[in-house]
This record gives C-alpha cells, sequence and structure tokens, in this order.
C-alpha cells in the first residue's frame, strides 16, 4: 500500500520523492522537531515546507532584481 501525504488538500503519493538523508546538528534538528509539533507536520514535512518557502522567497527576490 503506498504512503499519502497531504499537501494543499490533495493527497500525494510518495512515488516522487527521494530518499535525502541529511546530517543536521542535534540542536538544529531538536529544533525543527520542536516547529513540526507547532505546525502539525512530520519532521520531514516541516523540513519540506521550509525549503518551499525559502526557495519561493529566493525566486520572488530575483524576479525583482530582473
Amino acid at each position: 500500500m503506498e504512503s499519502l501525504l497531504f499537501k494543499g488538500g490533495f493527497m500525494q503519493g510518495n512515488k516522487d520523492r527521494a530518499p535525502t538523508p541529511v546530517r543536521l546538528p542535534e540542536e538544529l534538528k531538536q529544533w525543527l522537531k520542536h516547529k513540526a509539533v507547532d505546525n502539525f507536520r512530520s519532521l520531514n514535512g516541516e523540513i519540506v515546507a521550509r525549503l518551499e518557502q525559502s526557495r519561493k522567497a529566493e525566486e520572488a527576490q530575483h524576479e525583482k532584481q530582473a
């Protein structure tokens, strides 16, 4: 059975998500875990959301400069 995640109200499978092991400093990992709980997300979901937010902000900044 395929694992499903909610994203923007739609179900999304894990087929398009490659496992990407990342080594994090323990303090940062614990902080992210607490933020994930605050935001009702898994640790992975929190990391993905923050990376997406960062990417969108960077893309918006590049558009302003163009």
